[in-house]
């Protein structure tokens, strides 16, 4: 195959979106991936679209697209038949508003060479679009639309890898250790799944004490309430293993922390988020959850502080999966067809990432607030999400420029690993978020 005689080819002429820009599909979009930003919910002229939505307007059969269902045709005929979604960069030059038609094209900016994934063997196929719009509810016509912002995807089309069987006990050994309940520390497991961290208060002494007694350790009484931590804290100690750790416990080197809540009891939990040589003494803290399978959720930490984005949980149900894919009008099977999804390699199906890219993008804007506006989005996939997972969400300002804008670096974990790390650059309206 000479796959390079397609680099610099058109992949979509012409191009034209199917819908114009309008109030039902952003709604549908926000209500799948929970994004309550009011600006995406206002009225009028001000009505604005999710910047990460800039693709799904362009999905569909629009434009000359013969070079690149050529090259498709082509990885296909030679057994790299099934495609997943691998990296996906947006620049935004101005918000798409209500009423606006789309225009966008394309090229080929580059096929790799043959490339051995954990996935399978196959070539990874980078294509640039850059879109522009008109506002046709208000009689402009295609030769007056403007650029509104660039997409560069990259997919992966290969061969799956073999999949081999894992022998009968191995999905249990793989799992955490159950913690043991009873009756003196029921009240904290019960806290644990209302997503609160609760300590113990002495009715008698009024000190505050964890890990959970029966009796108070400073004046011995047995009257006692409950409460719920505020989640703030401080690193006070730190340990890394870098001896091998059985497979629940993923990849060395593995940091654990003991944590000073605000209250003055202390708890052993992990920091996310962070490198293990990040977390130093002292290092503020905030509290999170992470479910590690269907039965056990357990309390983490997060960095925090002015630099620091709060954390983010999303569970990775098949609703959201599905809705993402329809909201974003990816109706690949992979993303519904459970069956289908298999005969591809997955042994399920998983969230598309177009749907991953909205979530990074709520997540930005639940922490800067409507007013901001979200310049890029540049995201790297790493494990799929399938359902039952959950997405846990960590970021921070790694840049602050004097006209209020902020580049932050995110991150995406669920249990396989980090599903979604990248950039987004946001402008705030004042000096700081």
């Amino acid at each position: 195959m000479n796959l390079e005689a397609y680099r610099g080819l058109p992949s979509t002429v012409g191009g034209v979106g199917l819908d114009l820009v309008n109030a039902p599909m952003i709604r549908h979009w926000c209500e799948a991936l929970g994004d309550a930003n009011p600006a995406y919910a206002a009225a009028g002229p001000e009505a604005i679209a999710p910047p990460a939505m800039l693709q799904a307007w362009t999905m569909g059969p629009s434009g000359r697209r013969e070079h690149f269902d050529a090259l498709m045709r082509e990885l296909d005929a030679a057994g790299y038949a099934s495609v997943v979604a691998t990296d996906c960069e947006q620049q935004y030059v101005r918000p798409l508003r209500i009423g606006e038609r789309v225009l966008f094209d394309s090229d080929i900016e580059s096929v790799s060479a043959e490339k051995h994934t954990t996935l399978g063997t196959g070539y990874f196929v980078t294509t640039r679009m850059d879109v522009r719009a008109y506002d046709e509810a208000a009689g402009e016509k295609p030769g007056d639309a403007t650029p509104v912002g660039s997409h560069r995807f990259r997919i992966l089309k290969f061969t799956p890898a073999e999949r081999r069987e894992r022998p009968q006990g191995v999905d249990a050994k793989a799992l955490r250790p159950r913690p043991v309940v009873n009756r003196d520390n029921a009240g904290y497991w019960e806290g644990v799944a209302a997503g609160e961290l609760r300590f113990q208060r002495c009715d008698d002494c009024a000190a505050a004490r964890f890990p959970w007694l029966p009796g108070c350790n400073a004046c011995g009484s047995d009257r006692w309430h409950a409460e719920a931590a505020s989640g703030d804290g401080a690193v006070y100690s730190k340990v890394v293993v870098h001896h091998p750790l059985p497979p629940a416990f993923g990849t060395k080197p593995y940091p654990v922390a003991l944590v000073e809540l605000a209250e003055g009891v202390r708890i052993v939990a992990n920091v996310l988020g962070a490198a293990p040589d990040e977390i130093g003494i002292g290092m503020p803290v905030r509290l999170g959850f992470q479910r590690h399978d269907d039965a056990l959720l357990l309390p983490v930490f997060h960095p925090s502080g002015p630099d620091r984005l709060p954390p983010l949980r999303v569970p990775v149900t098949r609703t959201l999966i599905v809705a993402g894919a329809l909201a974003s009008r990816d109706y690949q099977e992979v993303h519904h067809d459970a069956e289908f999804a298999r005969t591809k390699g997955a042994p399920d199906i998983f969230m598309n990432i177009l749907t991953t890219n909205g979530l990074v993008g709520r997540y930005v804007t639940d922490w800067t607030g409507p007013d901001a506006r979200v310049e890029s989005i540049a995201i790297r996939l790493g494990v799929p999400a399938y359902p039952g997972d959950e997405l846990q969400f960590s970021g921070e300002v790694t840049e602050r420029g004097e006209d209020g804008r902020l580049m932050l670096a995110i991150r995406g974990t669920g249990r396989l690993g980090v599903h979604v790390s990248g950039t987004v650059k946001v402008r705030v309206k004042g000096a700081s978020a």
